[in-house]
């Protein structure tokens, strides 16, 4: 298990949040604006960035064309970002996109659809989605089929994508293990981890049942990540609900959420990094450091009333169930140092590692919905991160 040590200095005002970095060397510059929630990123040989958008998740049940995308991006300027005209293309549109607040009730604005994306050395792009509201319909329970959820492959040479493997629960990350060339899989609303043969040739495998955590309550595995060092699969638990906290229920336990790391050849679980509030995703760098982005770092606000006009800008400014630009990135070195990278983030999704770099999908929950932080009334604003420099 490694030991934190959190040292923060280095306030940077970055668009009404409060960004911070343990030094000045740490470049944290936004790259990609105006997303609706964006999540997975896959970086191209040539720099260019796959980006999966969650969507607005304003979908209706009814709706088939969705609001969730594929987008690729291109700095086609050498500017430094992606956000001037003809720096976006569109490889799979009108994807299904829905709220959580809506459809579970959970008191979070928490928009769902298209959540992750690997790029292949061969070229093949893989991806997973939900859809709670294909065919049969949302399940009631048990292993029943939960609409048209599972990993797909974008189609290269027409439109649309195909479907890889069906599965039954929320798929919010998966990760590539090159050696085996088999997919892990979170499988957050079963509280385990799949395994798939990227040949599709064998049927998936469940590989870890994760336990509960502290307080009693589901880990929720929302991130994983496979460590080119030691072969080992790490898991990142957010912490589900607390069901009877001083008679009252909590979305979350500080403290509880944590990462664990998983070695398939012998199927030990251990815990590699606890303490955390949110732990949303996780990644690993080529010497085995590992990255830890937190969707917050502190207590729960107050939920959402459940028939919240998510699209009424007259309402007063929600936080949505999280407060807001309080998500948090920390690297956790081979030596057992902690480091934060970059704290004060507006919600956090997703991280992604590549050459030096890590990309940073943040702004969760309805676009251009009112929030607030110290420095002001915002509207909600998908922004991709990178951070450099550590």
């Amino acid at each position: 298990m490694r030991f934190i040590q959190l040292i923060m200095t280095c306030l940077l005002l970055v668009f009404g949040g409060i960004v911070s970095a343990q030094d000045s060397d740490i470049d944290i510059t936004p790259i990609a604006h105006g997303l609706n929630n964006p999540r997975g990123v896959a970086i191209m040989p040539d720099g260019q960035l796959l980006v999966v958008e969650a969507g607005t998740g304003s979908d209706a049940p009814d709706n088939i064309v969705g609001s969730g995308r594929i987008l690729q991006l291109s700095d086609n300027n050498n500017d430094g970002d992606f956000d001037d005209e003809g720096e976006r293309t569109v490889r799979l549109d009108a994807q299904p996109s829905f709220n959580s607040l809506a459809v579970y009730r959970t008191g979070h604005d928490e928009p769902f659809g298209l959540s992750d994306i690997i790029l292949m050395d061969d070229g093949r792009i893989f991806f997973t989605r939900d859809h709670p509201f294909a065919e049969a319909g949302r399940n009631t329970g048990g292993e029943g089929y939960y609409g048209d959820v599972g990993i797909f492959i974008l189609n290269t040479q027409r439109e649309g994508a195909t479907r890889f493997i069906k599965r039954s629960a929320t798929l919010n990350s998966f990760a590539y293990d090159p050696i085996n060339e088999r997919f892990f899989v979170t499988e957050s609303g079963y509280n385990r981890i799949m395994a798939v043969d990227v040949s599709g040739e064998t049927e998936p495998e469940v590989v870890i049942e994760l336990p509960f955590l502290a307080n009693n309550q589901q880990p929720v595995p929302s991130g994983v990540a496979y460590d080119p060092t030691t072969g080992d699969v790490l898991v990142a638990l957010f912490s589900g609900f607390v069901y009877d906290y001083v008679g009252t229920q909590l979305g979350f336990m500080p403290n509880d959420a944590k990462v664990m790391r998983f070695d398939p050849e012998t199927g030990t679980l251990t815990d590699e990094i606890t303490g955390l509030t949110t732990a949303i995703d996780v990644t690993v760098d080529d010497e085995g450091n590992v990255y830890v982005v937190e969707l917050t770092t502190t207590w729960e606000s107050s939920p959402m009333p459940f028939d919240y006009d998510l699209t009424d800008p007259t309402l007063p400014p929600d936080p949505g169930g999280y407060a807001r630009y309080t998500g948090r990135v920390t690297m956790y070195s081979v030596d057992g140092e902690a480091r934060i990278l970059a704290d004060g983030l507006d919600a956090p999704t997703n991280i992604t590692y590549h050459e030096g770099a890590l990309y940073v999908s943040t702004g969760l929950g309805t676009p251009q919905r009112r929030v607030q932080s110290a420095q002001g009334i915002h509207q909600i604003d998908g922004v991709i991160y990178r951070i450099s420099g550590f």
